[in-house]
């Protein structure tokens, strides 16, 4: 009896010298696997295999995985039966990525940056029939000097930002919160214009730089439900170009450059610009790469702004805009990437028959729509974008800017833009773009209403070169050439150069 308990317990002493030891060998070969992965991305370095940029890539990655497990296991080992314990609602720890803080299951972060350049704009050239009449509708010669250069240091096209975000995850549901605050830091005339916080600026002492609410909106969704957005945020219908057009880190022209407002751009050049309108959309969960979005947005007047008398005005608005895209991102080959996209808009305008000397009765309704597409291919280093729309009663430049005629015939208009670059050493990026769009008259404006001085095309040339000096700061210098036509043939052109830098985070 005695022998037989000594031999149970050695069996149980075996047995829990046995499970130390597996345990033991899991813990070692955890560490082990971790120490072997950061030596061979020391040894892929060493060799040149590895770019300085993508080391540091898979060097961030690491710390961000052995930070995550860390965690994991605290939680864990913090919490009753091993299962995992609710966040503290006091506890703050860094984000993963980004600036920003975790304070229990909220995520918040801030992003944005600071753009500003030195801009000369040259004195601007005039032939034809512009030479008495001008161009009526071209923005490259919005008060554009033909006797003198003008100089200022006025931020980019896309301005500077604060982006303030809170991310949570509540009942299985992913929630969001979004503010994006923007500026481009000069005097703003807050009374010059319909375009606000955007209007064009004055320069005189005493002034006040605009700040632009652009974004907030939440959201809502899961992985496998996709996502619903309400609130204000930029538009599918023009969205997708904008944000690859080089210029969005640059100057492109300088609007109003001896007293700028606001930013500058790209715009009317090759695409229509989105906006950032107030919407309710859903967007769904990529499958093999395809994303479908579809939305009810506020809808917006059409405006005779820029060609005055040349166009109507419907500022009725009894149903939404409608929008949609369908997207699709992923990898064709080794290394490389392709982007591809189709959008469109549709909304029904009326009007209300408030304005004197338009040929529309009140309550007449006109339908304007547009539809674009687009593709990015990224072939290692290198980056081609093309780009072309179409619209009835769009306008142009700016959504339903010049989109129809007085007696409330639409007007079409439609163009393209082509982009190439390429990155050296992960550094230093040089590259070129070319746009154009048209304003096509109807038989109203050459029969019975005839402007030629109405604008006809406006084209654009560029070319630009970027320096990422650090991951926060980059150095930028472009050339920028753009041209207005008119109904007759005559143009407005001008040159610009912009030097710069863009500090983001």
């Amino acid at each position: 009896m005695r022998q037989r308990s000594r031999h149970s317990g050695i069996q149980n002493s075996l047995r829990l010298l046995l499970g130390c030891c597996i345990g033991a060998a899991v813990l070692v070969g955890a560490q082990a696997r971790a120490d072997v992965t950061d030596e061979l991305i020391e040894r892929l370095k060493a060799k040149g295999i590895l770019s300085g940029g993508d080391y540091q890539k898979l060097k961030q990655r690491r710390a961000a995985e052995a930070k995550d497990a860390g965690r994991k296991r605290e939680a864990k080992a913090a919490a009753p039966n091993g299962a995992v314990a609710a966040p503290d609602p006091h506890f703050i720890t860094a984000i993963d990525k980004g600036v920003g803080v975790r304070i229990g299951d909220v995520d918040v972060k801030l992003s944005g940056g600071i753009d500003f350049f030195a801009v000369e704009q040259f004195k601007g050239q005039v032939t034809g029939s512009a030479t008495t009449g001008g161009v009526v509708g071209g923005l490259v010669n919005i008060n554009t000097s033909t006797v003198n250069n003008s100089n200022s240091t006025r931020g980019g096209m896309l301005g500077s930002s604060l982006v303030l975000s809170l991310a949570t995850n509540q009942m299985g549901y992913d929630l969001g919160a979004t503010f994006g605050f923007y500026s481009v830091g000069t005097n703003v005339n807050t009374g010059a214009s319909p375009f606000n916080a955007n209007s064009f600026g004055v320069a005189y002492g005493l002034g006040t730089a605009s700040i632009d609410l652009r974004q907030v909106f939440g959201t809502i969704g899961t992985p496998e439900a996709g996502t619903v957005k309400i609130g204000r945020d930029l538009a599918f219908f023009g969205g997708d170009i904008i944000l690859y057009d080089a210029m969005l880190l640059g100057v492109g022209l300088p609007f109003r450059n001896a007293s700028p407002g606001f930013t500058s751009g790209h715009i009317g050049s090759g695409y229509v610009y989105a906006d950032w309108i107030p919407q309710i959309s859903y967007t769904s969960p990529s499958f093999y790469g395809f994303d479908a979005s579809v939305g009810l947005f506020t809808p917006l007047s059409q405006a005779a702004v820029f060609t005055g008398t040349d166009s109507g005005n419907l500022s009725g608005h009894d149903q939404p805009m409608l929008q949609g895209r369908v997207r699709y991102k992923g990898d064709v080959a080794p290394s490389v990437k392709l982007t591809a996209w189709v959008s469109g808009l549709t909304e029904q305008q009326r009007s209300e028959g408030l304005v004197a000397g338009d040929a529309l009765p009140a309550g007449q309704r006109i339908r304007a729509s547009a539809v674009d597409g687009g593709a990015k291919l990224d072939i290692g280093d290198a980056s081609l974008v093309g780009y072309g729309y179409y619209g009835d009663g769009l306008g142009t430049s700016v959504l339903f800017f010049d989109g129809i005629s007085p007696n409330g015939q639409t007007r079409e208009s439609y163009g393209w833009l082509g982009q190439g670059s390429y990155t050296f050493f992960d550094k230093l990026t040089l590259g070129a773009n070319y746009g154009i769009s048209y304003l096509q008259s109807n038989s109203y404006d050459n029969v019975q209403n005839y402007n030629a001085f109405m604008l006809r095309s406006y084209e654009s040339y560029v070319a630009f070169a970027r320096y990422q000096l650090t991951s926060w700061v980059m150095l930028e210098a472009n050339f920028f050439r753009g041209i207005a036509k008119n109904q007759s043939g005559g143009a407005f052109s001008s040159n610009a150069l912009a030097v710069g830098t863009l500090f983001s985070f």
